[in-house]
């Protein structure tokens, strides 16, 4: 489903919750009560493919089937509620299932032993064997999408209260997490040690698929956190589960157009080698002395979000970026009018983001996932009132 090109009438669109399955006999009584209002995403095209993948010298942490099917399947619930609620359907990352109710969690046991696949550079051999799988079973590769899991280490740093050890990030379409024994949803929710370490570690888990599900960190206004609570891409990693917390509406937009979210029946080709920047027309930016009003015009095929955000590129320094999702409006002709108005009231941390250098960031997103960004640098300390942003010429990055 594709977002009306007047985002103000999306609310329209919400339904309530209904559940549509019963949980597996053997799952666990906690998984069945977090999972007993569920609803029923749409039929996905296309499915995240799930590896959990150990060195050779160290096994899968036990039930691990069982514990990761259920937590990816409340996740997946808070992904499909969260899309409706910003007016997508009950859209999220499809899941192979197995006979058994659980996720169809593929394992792959690597050639190297398990330090060969440390935090810092051990995601290139994980990804070489798990592509070299993927080209002997090419049945079991469902996207481009692939969340893998990893047992924690266990040494003198690393144990079952203190994981660690294994990549933890999200890079391009692949993303990694780890597992420990009591990776399990009973502790979610609960201010115990075991409860605040699954908040951390589950926290992770979600907001690093964001990023392989292609989404950058956000954050939300000062309006939309005051009603909803911390944007999962933003710290929301620490908050999942323990407090409120929410995807953005430029999040949903961008899931809009990411590859297992795509409907049955509906999905383009999607990540096309021969993706084309956007043309823009018209750019402006206008500060009337309580807001930066954006105004630009593109082909009507692209979803454009803005972000304000620090200046610099540093990896991690973009959490705070603040997310504001344009209205469209077509001209009936292949192009497109796009608007936003962001107010100085909803910028959170005011008077750090006003102290001189501050970066205006424009994403533009295509059905088919065909992504670019490009950036605007201005100095609040010379706008005044009335004052026009000049803009030179843009130059786009693929990807976000």
């Amino acid at each position: 489903m594709r977002t009306p090109f007047l985002f103000s009438a999306i609310s329209v669109l919400a339904l309530a919750p209904v559940a549509y399955a019963t949980c597996p006999e053997h799952f666990s009584e906690a998984a069945k009560a977090r999972l007993a209002d569920s609803v029923e995403p749409e039929a996905p095209a296309r499915k995240l493919n799930v590896v959990y993948f150990t060195g050779n010298d160290n096994e899968p942490i036990a039930d691990y089937q069982r514990r990761i099917s259920e937590l990816l399947l409340y996740l997946q619930q808070f992904y499909a509620k969260e899309m409706d609620r910003h007016g997508y359907g009950k859209r999220a990352f499809g899941l192979n299932m197995l006979p058994n109710g659980e996720v169809d969690i593929i394992l792959i046991r690597g050639k190297k032993g398990h330090k060969e696949y440390s935090y810092g550079s051990g995601h290139n051999a994980c990804l070489e064997e798990i592509n070299t799988y993927f080209d002997a079973h090419p049945d079991k590769k469902f996207s481009h999408h692939t969340f893998v899991i990893m047992p924690t280490h266990y040494d003198e740093q690393y144990g079952d209260s203190n994981p660690g050890g294994v990549p933890f990030y999200g890079l391009g379409r692949n993303c990694f997490a780890l597992d420990y024994p009591d990776f399990d949803i009973r502790h979610l929710g609960q201010d115990t040690p075991k409860g605040r370490l699954l908040t951390k570690w589950y926290g992770g888990f979600a907001h690093e698929l964001g990023h392989g599900l292609n989404l950058p960190h956000n954050d939300g206004s000062t309006g939309m956190n005051a009603e909803w609570g911390t944007p999962l891409m933003g710290s929301g990693n620490y908050t999942f589960g323990l407090k409120p917390t929410y995807l953005t509406p430029s999040s949903c937009s961008i899931l809009d157009s990411s590859e297992t979210f795509a409907v049955a029946g509906k999905a383009p080709q999607f990540y096309p080698d021969n993706a084309v920047e956007p043309t823009v027309e018209r750019l402006s930016i206008v500060y009337d002395g309580e807001n930066l009003n954006l105004t630009l015009r593109c082909e009507e095929d692209f979803c454009v979000n803005a972000y304000i955000q620090d200046p610099e590129y540093t990896v991690n320094r973009d959490y705070d970026a603040i997310a504001f999702l344009m209205a469209r409006e077509s001209d009936g002709k292949g192009m497109q009018t796009c608007r936003v108005r962001m107010p100085l009231s909803e910028l959170q941390r005011l008077k750090n983001v006003r102290n001189g250098e501050q970066a205006i960031d424009l994403l533009f997103g295509k059905p088919d996932g065909s992504r670019f960004r490009t950036r605007i640098i201005f100095n609040w300390d010379s706008l005044k009132p009335g004052d026009s942003i000049p803009v030179a010429e843009l130059k786009f990055r693929q990807g976000y």
